[in-house]
């Protein structure tokens, strides 16, 4: 039987009307439907995970397979105040201010809905990660998208701006897509303008661990951040385990308390095995982390210089495993990309699915894969050059 519409109106709320799918995840689909190559989605190779973490969530599933306290398992949070305040230089009392999420999307979509009200002001910048743009939409908050894309810069005047008329400011640092690194001197700059305009902070830094510029720092480290900002990372991009979904959201207590709400009602808890896996990723040492970058550093150079001699013109990032890339066709960017997974077997995203209007002229590939992955890649790219005349 084939169930067809039963309803003489329109279905679908007003947070949801507009709106479409993830066009990353539909890029992901169409590699599977064509036995593409895919650089599109940032989901790293099975080999990528550490092997103690991996034990640790096998034997944790024959010990631990019901729920953990809402607010997250109390070794793994105590475990994320412990290594945050190493890394970040910020105390984060475990019993109220650290939260276990499902994965950071979660963290960053409960800080939202639990902290926009209707029709306030939202400051990001574009490009940016797709999901922020439905996620002010869910909150039922107003948009206000700074555009970066020429120079990647913060621009005072701009920004200053924009923040008059808004709440909240979500910045993701290092960014998806460009890779930006934001310098000491931005950061300074929005911290000074969030103390100003009494913002509330949004920080996505999931790929904190994922930097190759000097000047890297983490958000709340600078004087004035720390006591407004709701720190959204977790574990999938650090520890290649992208499909656990442990997240972390490390905010004072009165921010936390009203995130918590959210995170308890849709929710529940993150996956207990993997929250107790958790705990011994957490547990490696910091060469861990020098190794991972080093890793992420010679595949975006391997992963550059290849769509540069495929003829495509990529940006090199100063952070995440993204890289933005111009193509030198006239068509637009779904289509082109489209034509990537059918025609060269290779899957990107558009670059039009970062921004709230704009980016056609932009695709995205990710060198999150191991070399293997990315050589084969480029070769099917190389014999594939539909886009040279």
């Amino acid at each position: 039987m084939t169930l067809g519409n039963a309803f003489d109106r329109q279905v679908g709320s007003q947070r949801v009307r507009g709106m479409s799918e993830s066009v990353i995840r539909e890029m992901t689909r169409e590699a599977h439907r064509h036995d593409a190559i895919n650089l599109s989605q940032g989901i790293p190779d099975e080999d990528e995970t550490p092997a103690s973490v991996k034990q640790a969530a096998r034997d944790a599933i024959d010990a631990s397979s019901q729920y953990t306290i809402t607010w997250g398992l109390p070794a793994l949070r105590e475990a994320v105040a412990e290594r945050y305040a190493d890394w970040k230089g910020v105390e984060y009392d475990p019993e109220t201010e650290v939260t276990v999420t499902c994965g950071t999307s979660e963290a960053i979509m409960s800080s939202l809905l639990a902290l926009c009200d209707p029709g306030d002001g939202v400051v990001y910048f574009e490009p940016t990660y797709e999901s922020y743009i439905p996620g002010v939409q869910f909150a039922e908050g107003r948009p206000i998208p700074l555009d970066i894309t020429d120079g990647l810069a913060v621009e005072g005047e701009a920004l200053r701006a924009a923040a008059s008329d808004a709440s909240i400011l979500i910045l993701n640092h290092p960014q998806n897509p460009t890779g930006k690194v934001f310098t000491p001197a931005e950061l300074e700059l929005l911290a000074e303008v969030a103390v100003e305009e009494d913002l509330i902070v949004i920080t996505d830094e999931i790929y904190e661990h994922i930097v190759y510029a000097d000047h890297y720092r983490s958000p709340v480290t600078v004087d004035g951040l720390a006591e407004r900002t709701v720190v959204c990372t977790g574990m999938s991009k650090t520890y290649s385990v992208t499909g656990w979904r442990v997240g972390f959201a490390l905010a004072p207590e009165p921010l936390s308390a009203e995130l918590r709400k959210f995170h308890d009602y849709t929710s529940i808890c993150a996956p207990t095995p993997f929250q107790q896996a958790g705990v011994e990723a957490l547990s490696l040492p910091d060469s861990y982390y020098r190794d991972l970058s080093d890793s992420y550093e010679r595949r975006r150079e391997q992963l550059y210089d290849g769509l540069r001699s495929v003829g495509l013109d990529p940006v090199k990032p100063d952070g995440a495993y993204y890289m933005l890339t111009r193509y030198p066709t006239d068509e637009p960017d779904t289509e082109f990309t489209l034509r990537l997974i059918r025609e060269a077997g290779v899957a990107a995203v558009p670059g039009s699915s970062f921004y709230t209007d704009g980016g056609e002229d932009w695709v995205r590939f990710t060198f999150s894969r191991n070399e293997d992955t990315i050589d084969r890649a480029i070769r099917r790219l190389d014999e594939n050059r539909f886009w040279v005349q």
